[in-house]
């Protein structure tokens, strides 16, 4: 029976009326990840997810809290976040009503964590908090800010995950990724975008005509120039 289950487990009620310290549940899953327990870990997370008076509060003191210590790879910050996606939709939880001003707090600092944020967070953090429906303004800036800064993978991902694609320029967005041959990954960013799936195929195609020269299209995005290969570059 899973841990987060309250059904199972007569003390939950008590738990929620006490009301579990956020912090304090990270410190114990912190000693937890250093022991490489997972099983432990787990379920202590679900017990302590269950004992939270608001679970998706509960997440952002965490996350908030470990801001300026994350670090790109595996982390607890990535694995708590999609620990209690999961243990959401094992028991779905009475959240704020969509569109409610509960609910559009919870976007904004949610919004905050995720651009301060490695892309592991991304995913879970969108689930949980709905963020394909909240303010795209700052998601659609901190996405053009990854662009400039030549993180284009993150970039597309981030687009990806949170369906930004509509409000993104499909060629600006594509070319970098192409040009380092991540085909693959451009094809994912316009799946189920008729449109924007014209529109790269026109793309490409211009690419096959006779005179083309990948040095043009290069020239026009020089941060990815420089991740071409060398026989292109030189």
């Amino acid at each position: 029976m899973d841990p987060g289950d309250p059904a199972g487990d007569p003390a939950a009620g008590t738990r929620r009326c006490t009301g579990q310290d956020p912090l304090l549940l990270l410190q114990i899953l912190q000693t937890l990840w250093s022991t490489r327990e997972r099983q432990q870990l787990r379920e202590e997370a679900w017990r302590g997810f269950a004992a939270l008076d608001d679970p998706l509060a509960g997440l952002l003191d965490m996350l908030e809290s470990s801001r300026g210590r994350r670090r790109e790879g595996p982390s607890l910050e990535a694995w708590i976040s999609h620990q209690l996606q999961c243990w959401l939709r094992a028991q779905p939880h009475p959240g704020p009503a969509q569109h409610s001003p509960r609910l559009e707090q919870l976007q904004a600092r949610a919004v905050r964590v995720l651009t301060e944020s490695p892309l592991s967070l991304a995913a879970p953090l969108a689930s949980i908090f709905q963020l394909q429906d909240a303010d795209r303004s700052c998601l659609l800036e901190h996405v053009h800010r990854l662009y400039h800064e030549a993180r284009f993978r993150e970039a597309v991902m981030l687009g990806t995950t949170l369906k930004l694609q509509p409000e993104l320029d499909v060629e600006k967005m594509s070319v970098p990724l192409l040009l380092q041959d991540k085909v693959a990954l451009v094809e994912r960013y316009v799946a189920g975008f008729p449109d924007l799936q014209r529109r790269l195929l026109a793309l490409m195609d211009s690419w096959c005509q006779p005179g083309f020269d990948i040095k043009d299209v290069a020239s026009c995005h020089v941060t990815a120039a420089v991740q071409l290969p060398l026989e292109l570059a030189g």
